[in-house]
């Protein structure tokens, strides 16, 4: 798009884009800018040439125009574009002599796309206002379509199998079914059923035996099918003028030789009427998305199995994001405590709560004595059930540097639920394809048969410690806060952290390791401690914030280490600072190499090879080789959370890309509210450009392996509960909007008082390159039949440039600004908010 000073000149633009490759270019230029300045003749021509730089960008207006889309192919890759949109593309080819990016922009701009007319409303309205004067009604009318942010929605864990490949087919057929006989067309066929396009007005019921007689290809083929085959309805798909008939075919006399002839005749033709991969380009899209959210998870999944009539924690699965949350639950002996903080009374009073989530909110505390590490936890409800000791365990276990707050979350999972049902479709070359997994070993098999349940912890404290430490406690009531504390137990069922596996794209293993560390430069000295090491780095914290950046150089002392060995020098170690995290505290360190060889990496070189088997890997290597996997899909399966995608198209992000696990969740739902359409809209998220302001500025800053950015997004709601038929009336605000936090808290406690208030903590991350090896069969698949959609599919994933989470921290908020009161009354009535449109 041209920038807003060189608006003035829009005309000599337009005159001169059909002249860019011409030899008259300068002489027609220098004429029509003879009067303007060096440097607006400069910027110009730079406009000129930036809009007739070759583009390949993959246009998609689907939900994102006025207008019937459709697919446009050019030089093999396909569009998605409306009538407009094609007029625009072809007349910009002429001019620009090739797909180009001032093409692609002016398509991009067409009066008829919802965001260019959302943007001239906006205008409107802000002159409206100026003026003191209303804005007329098609121009509101007009807003309120513009409004529309339509999203991709993906269902995590679904996947549609198909045994048999399906061919797109369309050939006259004759339908019989309950006395009455008509002609229809196919839509795709296959060996055990078809879709039929049926004209508006006939009718059926799913159940309902059809009769086809294939008339099209009787007049080719010899079929012996006098009677016609039989079908049974499956399902009905409804659109504006027909409907689609699924049907399945019902074993006869006559199918075993007319099956036969259409294994044939596929096999045969499939290259030229195109082979239907809806179900297998839709597995792809979910599998894709599912490799960025899964190893940048903020919760800690924790499993648990109910034995003879006992639960008790057995896996937690683990990211490089979730990690801290299982580290603060390691005692002094490095034992799991989960046992005791996800006691049978909690997770009963988590089982009891209706609605879509069962969920609470943890807070958190330790105290060390006597060498011992003492845990003392309670949720918002236990926390309610005690009003006296609720400030004394607010006020003194905020003071602490141990607390947390944590969102809880409970699902139900089984074992079954641990295989990927994904397959692709049998063909008769299928015995030349890969092998495909078809179970877990008995290991594995073994260890998740028990498994009922699925515990999220998910840390939202965001440094809200002095919020709670405003609530002053009393210090004749501290012992009473022991019935909140956890019990030492002799002997702790073992839980084991098993880590996600996608990609690892480290060359070396990396072990956990903690001791001392001096570090040097430029004569100053910094305590710190080591995280893991390899022989080739260590990762270090220090105890105060240092002011280091990438490539310094630092000298480190590993004192402690030097007591155990007499053969290294381990003092003044050169290292090369490779990443510093936000805070400043973690440093990445490289060995520097030296003309004799680095004395650390020769050392931890030897360590690591007498001491293997007494090291942890930093990856926390499972036992079982497919664990991992197992327990992926069980959660992919059974979560409630709300994941969204930032996609980097050129210079824009776009965040139209949302993705649900078995059921919605309160974020969904009131998404769906917001609509008008019945389709999930994310004007609510992406307010004011909130994508590609706020969300592309905190990605392009970021690293993929920094720590995700949390915002926090208020939903305000109207006291009264909105109807099906009523347009729910939904005001969103993120933190950043307000200007101090004063009047983030007023605004927070007026409309937890007078309307219904729905918060989120969004925790946002930046992805790296996809995982293509894991989807590489189903891409594979695709490509042998349409290698464009393999390759758009392909585009799609390496687009995405940020994943973000949302948890539900709404019965949070209230007790952060001391309306604790009010905590009841305002899960109630969301409660009820979301329950009345789930129904």
């Amino acid at each position: 798009m041209t920038a807003e000073d060189l608006k003035d000149y829009v005309g000599i633009i337009e005159r001169m884009k059909s002249l860019m490759n011409s030899a008259e270019f300068d002489k027609v230029f220098s004429m029509l800018t003879s009067d303007l300045p060096k440097s607006k003749q400069f910027l110009l021509k730079m406009e000129l040439k930036r809009m007739a730089q070759p583009c390949d960008y993959f246009i998609d207006l689907r939900g994102h125009v006025d207008g019937e889309v459709r697919p446009y192919v050019y030089r093999g890759k396909t569009h998605y574009l409306d009538d407009k949109a094609i007029q625009i593309f072809e007349n910009g080819l002429k001019q620009y002599g090739g797909y180009t990016l001032g093409v692609y922009e002016e398509v991009m701009n067409a009066d008829n796309n919802f965001r260019v007319m959302h943007k001239k409303e906006t205008a409107q309205r802000v002159k409206s206002v100026l003026q003191n004067s209303e804005p007329d009604a098609s121009a509101a009318a007009a807003a309120g379509q513009s409004d529309q942010h339509a999203a991709k929605l993906v269902t995590f864990g679904h996947y549609v199998n198909r045994t048999e490949e399906r061919m797109n087919f369309g050939i006259d057929v004759e339908v019989q079914v309950n006395n009455s006989r008509f002609v229809a067309t196919t839509s795709d066929l296959s060996i055990s059923g078809c879709k039929l396009k049926i004209p508006k007005g006939r009718t059926a019921e799913p159940g309902d035996v059809v009769t086809i007689n294939f008339t099209a290809l009787e007049q080719e083929f010899t079929l012996d099918t006098p009677g016609g085959i039989q079908y049974s309805l499956v399902e009905i798909e409804q659109q504006d003028k027909v409907n689609y008939w699924r049907l399945k075919k019902l074993p006869s006399e006559q199918d075993q030789g007319f099956s036969s002839f259409l294994q044939k005749f596929i096999h045969g033709n499939k290259r030229r009427y195109k082979i239907n991969l809806d179900n297998t380009t839709d597995a792809v899209t979910t599998k894709g998305y599912e490799q960025f959210y899964l190893p940048r998870l903020t919760g800690l999944p924790v499993y648990l199995a109910v034995n003879d009539g006992v639960v008790s924690p057995r896996f937690a699965l683990t990211t490089d994001y979730n990690k801290s949350v299982w580290h603060y639950f390691l005692d002094e002996q490095q034992r799991s405590v989960l046992i005791t903080l996800l006691a049978v009374k909690r997770l009963k009073a988590l089982l009891a709560q209706a609605g879509p989530e069962r969920s609470t909110i943890l807070y958190c505390f330790t105290h060390a004595a006597k060498g011992k590490l003492y845990y003392y936890s309670a949720t918002a409800d236990e926390l309610l059930a005690a009003p006296e000791l609720r400030d004394t365990f607010f006020g003194f276990g905020a003071a602490k540097p141990s607390w947390r707050v944590f969102h809880l979350n409970l699902v139900k999972t089984s074992a079954q639920q641990a295989m990927e049902t994904f397959t692709l479709p049998e063909t008769p070359s299928s015995s030349d394809s890969l092998p495909v997994k078809t179970g877990f070993t008995p290991l594995v098999q073994g260890a998740i048969k028990n498994l009922r349940y699925i515990a999220v912890v998910t840390d939202i404290s965001a440094n809200n410690a002095a919020a709670y430490q405003r609530y002053r406690h009393n210090p004749a009531l501290l012992s009473q806060l022991n019935q909140f504390g956890h019990r030492k137990l002799p002997q702790i069922p073992p839980c084991e952290a098993v880590p996600v596996q996608y990609i690892n794209l480290r060359a070396e293993s990396r072990y956990l390791y903690k001791t001392t560390v001096q570090l040097h430069q430029n004569e100053q000295q910094v305590a710190g401690f080591s995280r893991d090491f390899s022989t080739g780095g260590l990762q270090i914290e220090t105890v105060a914030p240092v002011h280091y950046k990438k490539g310094d150089i630092v000298y480190l002392d590993l004192t402690d280490l030097q007591k155990i060995t007499s053969k290294h020098r381990l003092t003044q170690l050169p290292y090369e600072i490779m990443a510093v995290s936000k805070s400043h505290t973690i440093i990445n360190l490289r060995a520097l190499p030296t003309e004799d060889g680095h004395t650390g990496k020769q050392f931890f070189q030897q360590l690591i090879q007498n001491n293997r088997a007494k090291l942890t890997l930093a990856e926390e290597t499972p036992k079982y080789p497919g664990l991992s996997e197992a327990l992926r899909n069980m959660y992919l399966k059974a979560l409630n959370n709300f994941a969204f995608y930032l996609h980097r198209k050129g210079i824009r992000y776009e965040l139209n890309v949302i993705a649900q696990g078995a059921t919605p969740n309160a974020l969904h739902t009131l998404l769906l509210q917001y609509s008008k359409n019945g389709q999930l809209d994310l004007d609510l998220l992406v307010k004011n450009s909130t994508a590609n302001l706020q969300f592309a500025q905190q990605l392009k800053a970021m690293k993929r392996f920094d720590p995700p950015k949390s915002y926090e997004l208020y939903i305000k709601a109207p006291r009264h509960s909105a109807t099906k038929d009523q347009a729910a009336v939904l005001e969103s605000y993120y933190d950043y909007e307000f200007d101090n936090a004063s009047q983030k808290q007023e605004f927070i406690k007026a409309a937890l008082r007078d309307a219904t208030l729905f918060a989120f903590r969004l925790f946002l991350s930046r992805t790296g390159r996809p995982d293509t090896d894991y989807i590489a069969r189903e891409l594979n698949y695709i490509s042998v039949y349409a290698i464009h959609r393999a390759k758009t599919l392909e585009e799609e994933l390496w687009s995405v440039a940020g994943v973000g989470d949302a948890v539900d921290i709404s019965k949070e908020l209230a007790w952060r600004y001391g309306i604790a009161e009010q905590a009841e009354d305002t899960a109630l009535r969301q409660h009820q908010r979301v329950s009345n449109r789930s129904r």
